[in-house]
């Protein structure tokens, strides 16, 4: 067998050349460093005194010798001698003994050969000849392109003959959730316990790293299988040959290995770890498959760490077991800049503001970027993500959140035992059991999502082979030969992406809530797995909006508002997205509608027939929405830095809380623009005696304050029309205005001690009229959080409602 190996002449040298002898024939042996080749060359040299203006310029021959930089014998010479050469190129071929294409830890593991041996006739080291690692374990084994290239033949052509795919598998939130919280085995050890069905199951390991309990020498993790995991790996492994990429430890990952393949019939030793990953920032397919991945398809809970790879890739739904714990290994992973979390309707406790758990509320709203490192030595890097990794697991040792969430739903469940009369509780031995009290389980086991990657990766399996054989079928027609090349093999990234697309084709979505502030909605997780699968990314409301997906933490945003006056646009919550793309359909809407607040669909701001964000009133110093006079909304461009993320719904008040600043009343119109009432042809001695009315309302005493608030909730039916009459036909807006004058008490115009002499309008502050307030604000209300001083703008809207709806015999009966 012939190692061809072919050296070049170099580049450092001064072209043109030419070749004036050569040493060696062809067949004849070489060493290294033997001068093979001698040439000469032309250089300009400058003589003569400068000082003496004497200085000139010559031409003279140099003469160079060419010494080999490998052992062997010579195949095969591409110059002659006299020939002149212009620029670098192959000088000659030689049929080396060993070329060193298989190396271990430097050395060559063909001839034992040290790879790190200098030779100053070589620009390079012969360790540079074998630079990828394609074994799971050991990225000491090295080979060259060529044997990379060649090993991978041979197994596209094994897995093609067995009839089968490559399947990574990651570990973390795919297929198992892994914690460290001593009370799961209290638990287990408790059958009264309301959790003990859900983790009577949960295996459990020990290890030396990580953080350690007084009286436990080792590290306890606690493993939760997803359901039915072991049905998932039996039937894959049938269209599959598979390997786990995890980034937990190499120790780790071999523990969860026992425990899903105890007989390592499903994964074997195909097992590759952070430990030889090459990357504390992303997994890559070229780790394994360095030349080709068109038979490789990749199952992961997290897209944004396969940056080279997305196209392979199935998103799974993390699974959440051990609520709000995360990836216990997830330190070693970028933060994630946002997560498509379940509504708060499937979830046993009181959602965060968010909808997400604590885990993944931290994860929000972390930095996304990696943590900066002033060195950049990678063992320092390593050493930074480890202590954070202990810091998050001695964090469950030591605070327990698991045992605080339950201790939570206790004390729900006990409040609400408390207020059952003993007679309604259930009898034991003829008797009334008062203690009896329903215990509510924090850890529910329901999760089906390997179900329909079940049927996602046979279905692409069946596709891809159908399409093989079509290929094979034409090419043995063609060439009369049942062959296998290159092109007989399809790309599976690319049957992936068409099926996918077919999901959310012709829904033109925007989204709520969903994606944090500053964060380009267009390169959000979220927005991408949108695209993937056809769907079109909005970022505005219009009539060619098909779909408003929104928190269900927050019902009610300006998009919101904007989406109800459209009967076109359904606005969904976020299970309608999130269980349609793990399900790869695209689901009916129905059991996915939103109650729109009735005050959110009547607003009187109407959206432009053009489709453009209709324009809100803000106070001065508040930014609202956007508005583009040239803007098409057949033809969104992904926003620029100032319109990334959601930030078209809300602003920020003083306290860094989102609230929206949709219809809030302006102190005075801007140039150009009507007011809602006009003040030119008003009657003002009946404005001054019903303001002078209004103001003694607040200076009487608080005996007399429900008559005087009556008298005033009388006068602001009433309005003025454009000849001064008073009429009750007023537009939405203007009532909503008079409503937020006559809730400005005297309290609140204040004067402070000295400003007597000051001159000024004694008018009331501008208020919001209560359109500003979204569904975030509403919950802080329903729970407590809002001060006591404050009004409820729900509640003063549905009395204004409720007056508006009397009609003409309250405004007949008051001018009676």
């Amino acid at each position: 067998m012939v190692n061809l190996k072919e050296f070049h002449i170099g580049s450092g040298l001064h072209y043109p050349i030419t070749i004036s002898r050569i040493s060696k024939r062809k067949g004849e042996e070489v060493r290294r460093q033997d001068n093979l080749v001698q040439y000469t060359f032309k250089y300009k040299r400058t003589i003569g005194d400068p000082e003496l203006d004497e200085e000139r310029e010559i031409e003279e021959t140099g003469v160079g010798d060419w010494s080999c930089p490998g052992d062997g014998i010579i195949v095969k010479w591409h110059i002659k001698e006299g020939e002149v050469i212009h620029r670098d190129q192959v000088l000659l071929g030689i049929d080396e003994p060993c070329p060193h294409d298989t190396q271990y830890a430097g050395l060559c593991t063909r001839c034992g050969k040290d790879m790190l041996e200098s030779n100053w006739a070589a620009g390079t080291l012969d360790v540079e000849r074998a630079t990828i690692a394609m074994v799971h374990d050991n990225v000491a084994l090295k080979v060259s392109p060529q044997e990379a290239a060649k090993k991978e033949l041979e197994l596209q052509e094994r897995l093609l003959e067995a009839r089968k795919l490559s399947l990574v598998v990651d570990l973390d939130q795919t297929v198992i959730h892994a914690c460290v919280e001593p009370t799961i085995k209290d638990w287990q050890s408790d059958p009264n316990n309301p959790n003990y069905e859900a983790v009577k199951d949960v295996r459990s390991f020990e290890l030396d790293d990580g953080p350690k309990q007084k009286d436990q020498p080792k590290c306890s993790y606690y493993i939760k299988l997803r359901p039915g995991l072991a049905n998932f790996l039996e039937k894959m492994s049938e269209l599959y040959e598979m390997h786990i990429y995890t980034m937990g430890t190499r120790a780790y990952a071999k523990e969860i290995a026992k425990i899903i393949d105890p007989q390592m019939k499903f994964f074997g030793n195909r097992v590759i770890s952070r430990d030889e990953n090459g990357s504390l920032a992303a997994k890559r397919l070229q780790r394994l498959f360095p030349v080709s991945t068109h038979m490789v398809v990749v199952i992961d809970d997290r897209a944004d760490v396969w940056p080279l790879n997305r196209e392979n890739l199935i998103k799974v739904t993390p699974y959440d077991f051990f609520k709000g714990i995360g990836d216990i290994n997830s330190s070693f992973l970028p933060k994630r800049d946002d997560i498509l979390a379940p509504s708060p309707t499937s979830l046993p406790l009181r959602p965060l503001p968010n909808g997400n758990s604590s885990q993944d509320a931290k994860d929000q709203t972390a930095n996304p970027e990696n943590p900066t490192v002033e060195s950049d030595d990678e063992n320092a890097l390593f050493q930074l993500k480890t202590e954070e990794q202990e810091k998050e697991l001695e964090k469950q040792l030591t605070e327990r959140p698991l045992l605080h969430l339950q201790e939570e739903l206790d004390k729900e469940d006990s409040t609400i035992s408390e207020g059952v009369p003993t007679t309604e509780l259930p009898e034991q031995n003829g008797h009334a059991e008062v203690h009896a009290q329903h215990r509510h389980n924090l850890l529910r086991d329901d999760d089906d999502e390997l179900f329909h990657l079940e049927k996602h990766l046979s279905n692409l399996h069946q596709n891809f082979y159908t399409q093989h054989d079509s290929r094979v079928a034409a090419r043995r027609k063609e060439t009369g030969k049942k062959e296998i090349t290159a092109d007989s093999i399809p790309d599976v990234g690319k049957l992936l992406e068409w099926v996918k697309k077919r999901v959310l084709r012709g829904c033109s979505i925007v989204l709520s809530g969903l994606v944090p502030l500053g964060v380009d909605v267009h390169r959000s997780e979220i927005g991408l797995q949108i695209q993937s699968f056809g769907g079109e990314l909005r970022t505005k409301i219009s009539k060619n909006v098909t779909h408003l997906v929104i928190s269900s933490s927050r019902p009610r945003t300006q998009k919101v508002r904007q989406a109800a006056r459209i009967p076109s646009v359904r606005i969904v919550n976020q299970d309608w997205l999130a269980k349609s793309l793990a399900q790869w359909t695209q689901l009916d809407v129905e059991p996915f509608l939103i109650t729109v607040h009735p005050s959110d669909r009547a607003t009187e701001t109407p959206l432009e027939e053009s489709g453009r964000e209709s324009l809100s009133i803000s106070p001065p110093g508040v930014a609202g929405p956007e508005h583009h006079e040239d803007e098409d909304d057949g033809d969104d461009v992904p926003p620029d830095d100032s319109e990334a993320g959601d930030e078209g719904d809300d602003d920020e008040d003083e306290n860094g809380e989102v609230q929206d600043v949709y219809g809030v009343m302006p102190t005075e119109p801007d140039d150009g623009e009507r007011s809602p009432v006009d003040l030119n042809n008003a009657d003002w001695g009946e404005i001054d005696a019903e303001l002078d009315e209004f103001m003694g309302s607040d200076a009487s005493d608080a005996s007399d304050m429900d008559t005087d608030t009556e008298s005033v909730s009388k006068g602001r039916k009433r309005r003025l029309d454009d000849d001064g009459t008073a009429s009750d036909g007023d537009s939405v807006l203007a009532k909503k205005q008079r409503l937020a004058r006559d809730r400005t008490t005297g309290l609140r115009n204040v004067r402070n001690a000295g400003e007597e002499s000051r001159k000024g309008s004694g008018l009331p502050t501008p208020m919001g009229t209560g359109d500003e307030a979204d569904g975030s604000r509403d919950q802080e209300g329903a729970e407590g959080g809002e001060d006591g001083d404050d009004d409820d703008d729900f509640d003063l809207e549905a009395e204004l409602e409720a007056e508006l709806a009397a009609g003409d015999t309250d405004v007949d009966a008051e001018a009676a």
